[in-house]
């Protein structure tokens, strides 16, 4: 009887185990790359981390790249995140801004063009449950 409770222990921590979430990558489409040059910041944020100086993954790409890029991000936990975008062109490690207050480099969130105003960590999250794509697309100001 010992046994079987064993096995039947056994058995049903394995099948808890297959059901947990597990970490993925984040593999990401970048659209509309343009070669300003410096460099393409690429961030993954939680909610704790949104539009601050920390990241869960990140990459730095050569910002000479133009067109569509890909970039894989991995080992995000399960979770909603944002997966922002900066075409750091200055190489300021940071978003320079134009005297009216709008980006003067490029960047990008999901859903970034139904964006408005100053974006919010619900409006642009992505969920992550494991390997998660993301398309996104490239916005310059004018």
């Amino acid at each position: 009887m010992q046994r079987l409770a064993a096995a039947a222990a056994a058995l049903f921590a394995a099948a808890a185990f297959a059901g947990a979430a597990q970490a993925g990558s984040v593999n990401l489409t970048l659209d509309g790359v343009q070669p300003k040059g410096g460099k393409i910041l690429v961030t993954v944020q939680s909610r704790d981390q949104f539009m601050q100086p920390a990241q869960t993954s990140g990459a730095v790409l050569d910002g000479t790249a133009s067109g569509r890029l890909k970039v894989s991000l991995p080992n995000v936990p399960p979770g909603d995140y944002s997966v922002s975008v900066l075409h750091d062109a200055d190489q300021n490690w940071g978003m320079t801004m134009a005297a009216d207050g709008k980006p003067a480099e490029g960047w990008s969130m999901f859903r970034a063009t139904d964006l408005r105003g100053k974006p919010t960590f619900d409006q642009v999250k992505v969920t992550v449950n494991g390997d998660t794509e993301v398309a996104e697309t490239m916005l310059y100001p004018k």
